[in-house]
């Protein structure tokens, strides 16, 4: 069995064996290095073979969304899985703009942590539960400044906006159709009119597409 490269970030020891000795349970994955600031990570991960980076955001020294910014540019192979205790938008935010393709929070659980590695792995974004609930609480505000800076190559309806707020909402295609006062099939066309837009492949990915656009509120 190919087994995944791990690389582990976080300027506590304890939690970095902590997450090692998890790990290491399991047989898909090999702990490669780890490094307890992001400048000592960059070093190590020019000489280290990784698949996976488990990366800390507020540390001392260089922070993780600056080391996930220098790490996209000068390694892109490297698939950044935040693993935070900041549960604010804005840090949310910057991580999957800095090149995160996951983000989790420290009480996730074990199952939670293997999932998001082996989903980044594969090429798949992965957010938490309680991230996208985060990011969701942060719609509604967005939506009343009417804030809407998508792609210009990818241009939305005003419906098609309509229904992404609501998907991001987790209601149903029922319940947007109810909602909206149009039928199931016109929704179901709407939904894959936004996948094909925005290149998403899932909800998860049109949440990642109206962050970057700026459609979910920084507060």
């Amino acid at each position: 069995m190919q087994k995944i490269k791990v690389f582990l970030v976080d300027d506590h020891k304890l939690i970095r064996d902590g997450i090692k000795a998890h790990l290491e349970e399991a047989q898909d994955f090999e702990i490669v290095g780890e490094a307890a600031d992001g400048q000592e990570a960059i070093n190590k991960l020019k000489e280290t073979t990784a698949d996976v980076v488990l990366m800390d955001i507020n540390m001392d020294g260089m922070d993780g969304i600056s080391c996930t910014q220098i790490l996209s540019q000068e390694l892109p192979e490297l698939n950044v899985l935040a693993l935070s205790m900041l549960a604010e938008n804005q840090h949310i935010k910057e991580m999957i703009k800095a090149g995160a393709k996951g983000y989790l929070l420290k009480t996730a659980t074990e199952q939670e942590i293997k999932q998001g590695i082996r989903a980044v792995y594969q090429g798949q974004n992965f957010y938490s539960a309680e991230v996208t609930q985060i990011v969701m609480n942060n719609l509604g505000a967005a939506n009343r400044k009417k804030r809407s800076r998508f792609d210009p190559l990818a241009p939305l309806t005003s419906r098609e906006k309509e229904v992404l707020a609501l998907i991001i909402k987790e209601y149903s295609n029922q319940e947007i159709a109810d909602e909206l006062y149009i039928s199931k099939r016109t929704v179901d066309a709407h939904k894959r009119n936004l996948l094909e837009k925005t290149g998403a492949k899932n909800v998860a990915g049109l949440v990642v597409f109206a962050l970057n656009n700026q459609i979910l509120d920084n507060e």
